[in-house]
């Protein structure tokens, strides 16, 4: 009998499955950029902190930080996987937003609203994924973090009296 032909995509796909990680290379690669979204999102919240004087925006901001990076920590175990080195290009130019855009409490939490849209939008389409049971229950779990930062933020900002800046309308059509 012959011997089907060596696949390395089947390989991968197998050694991904094995021991509850990811198997769907759609799910593989939306977990992938989760972690590299939420590697990106921490030294955003580093950087956004950095600039902060109230000492309850900071303290928020820096336990939000450790959030993500819990998430990049539970999200890469259940890869079964290191945690990547750098960020990709996604999240230099998040981190590079941030430290040009945050410059006093007002201006750094205008700019993580901004960084938690985009993680919130992430997670919720990660969930739309095949994911393992496992998997899932963490991501949404995670996905609760967001929303809960989210609404910390735009709270905060309300009730600090800020207003978010005016978004062009022709930005706004192509959103």
């Amino acid at each position: 009998m012959a011997k089907a032909p060596h696949d390395p995509n089947v390989e991968q796909n197998k050694a991904t499955s094995e021991g509850g990680a990811i198997g769907d290379a759609q799910a593989l690669e939306q977990i992938t950029g989760l972690i590299l979204l939420d590697m990106a999102a921490a030294e955003a919240y580093r950087a956004a902190s950095d600039v902060c004087k109230a000492p309850e925006i900071k303290k928020q901001l820096e336990a939000f930080r450790q959030d993500h990076e819990r998430h990049v920590r539970e999200l890469s175990d259940a890869l079964g996987t290191g945690l990547p080195e750098e960020a990709d290009d996604r999240g230099l130019c998040i981190r590079r937003y941030t430290e040009l855009s945050a410059r006093e409490d007002r201006t750094a939490l205008v700019a993580m609203r901004g960084n938690e849209e985009l993680t919130n939008d992430a997670y919720a389409s990660a969930l739309a994924s095949d994911l393992p049971a496992e998997v899932r229950r963490m991501v949404e779990a995670n996905w609760k973090d967001e929303r809960r930062h989210i609404r910390w933020i735009t709270e905060e900002i309300r009730t600090r009296g800020w207003e978010l800046p005016e978004v062009p309308s022709t930005l706004a059509e192509a959103a």
